[in-house]
């Protein structure tokens, strides 16, 4: 019955109830928009950086002596998702000839990998026969996946020249985001090999060998976890003496893009709101004002306290649903709007204002909850009028 009632005087006032609810979608409406734009860009830059598999890199840019309890310390750490060290970055190029293609050799950068490289996805893992090669090294080499190819390294030790040459297998193509320059991805087994071969401590028959014991490197080649783990990441390695190379600089803008953009949210959000449910709070209170010996004749009729609090609450609740489906549906002719005009310009083919059911129902229980509470001084004000005034006016 009270609920009959409570709709019953919206309709009866509906031009009342029509203005609040108005009301409530012009201020809803913008921080919809204003939400929908900070998850639309913040979400399209993240998911850009996400794509890109060096956006997690961290890599150390100078030759030096990394004890494998470092290593390990590093590996060990619950925000490293991948690492492999490296060798020199001198004795990391090697040279890929076609058997087919006697005396074309094409020089490339030999790089470390294993098992779950991000660098390399849907790959399986590689033996240490097989090469993953840039596809450009393979267009110049005339080579397929799955082909046979001849890596090797040359020195020259007491004057005679020597070469380290390997029979290999071509087990995969490096994505351009991979290799932007001719290269190969190996196992570590391989480019200890090559190193050892360089400073002339394996022969020219040597194989790379699986069981390789505990051995300093000079760097090392790492991914985060998480794109938030980078800029922390960094900063950690730096402070330990590690020089290292990474997209630090560029994740950390967008994490503070992102608390900004959130900040404002908060704040205009509060602003409105706050404005908004005192408006709605003055008007219900208003209401009861003017209702008093309605609202004291329902009493006196037999309605109880309780009912008489629930009236205003309920008219709140249907004003609030109602402006925020208002607002919703005001907001998604926005989003589109935008989403067309800035198609392409910002954040590639995704939308620039992104709006989901889940904020429409997000947005509608805040509201509902804001107007309850401001129309619960409403409610206790009508609760508290006494039946007697029902007769005193009559």
């Amino acid at each position: 019955m009270i609920l009959r009632l409570a709709l019953a005087d919206l309709r009866h006032e509906r031009v009342l109830f029509l203005c609040s609810a108005l009301g409530c979608a012009a201020v809803l409406a913008p921080l919809i928009v204003l939400f929908g734009l900070r998850q639309g860009v913040v979400a399209g830059l993240r998911a850009e950086l996400l794509e890109d598999p060096r956006a997690r890199e961290i890599v150390s840019v100078v030759n030096r002596t990394l004890e494998p309890e470092v290593l390990a310390r590093i590996a060990a750490d619950p925000r490293v998702a991948f690492m492999v060290p490296r060798t020199r970055a001198l004795s990391a190029t090697i040279v890929l000839e076609n058997p087919s293609r006697p005396g074309g050799g094409l020089r490339v950068e030999l790089l470390p990998t294993g098992q779950g490289d991000p660098l390399l996805p849907g790959l399986s893992v590689i033996d240490m026969d097989e090469l993953v090669v840039s596809a450009t090294a393979l267009q110049r080499l005339g080579l397929n996946v799955g082909d046979a190819v001849l890596a090797s390294v040359a020195r020259s030790q007491g004057g005679v020249r020597e070469v380290l040459t390997l029979p290999m297998r071509v087990g995969g193509v490096a994505p351009l985001t991979a290799a932007t320059r001719d290269a190969a991805f190996a196992t570590l087994p391989v480019l200890v090999l090559t190193e050892d071969f360089l400073d002339g401590s394996a022969a020219t028959d040597a194989r790379p060998d699986a069981s390789l014991p505990p051995r300093p490197f000079a760097g090392f080649r790492l991914h985060a976890a998480r794109l938030d783990d980078v800029p922390a990441l960094d900063r950690e390695l730096r402070l330990s003496g590690i020089e290292v190379a990474s997209r630090a600089e560029a994740v950390a803008g967008l994490l503070r893009l992102d608390r900004n953009l959130a900040l404002l949210f908060l704040a205009i959000a509060g602003a409105g709101g706050a404005g908004y449910l005192v408006s709605l709070g003055v008007g219900l209170w208003a209401q009861v004002e003017r209702k008093r010996r309605d609202l004291a004749l329902l009493s006196l009729l037999g309605l109880r306290r309780r009912g008489l609090l629930m009236m205003p609450l309920l008219q709140a609740a249907a004003v609030a649903l109602a402006g925020a489906l208002l607002a919703f549906a005001i907001a998604a002719s926005v989003a589109t709007v935008l989403n067309r005009a800035f198609a392409g310009t910002v954040t590639g083919d995704r939308p620039v204002c992104l709006l989901t059911a889940q904020m429409g129902v997000a947005a509608a229980g805040v509201t509902l909850a804001g107007a309850l509470v401001a129309a619960m001084l409403a409610g206790l004000r009508a609760a508290a009028v006494p039946p007697a005034e029902g007769l005193a006016e009559g």
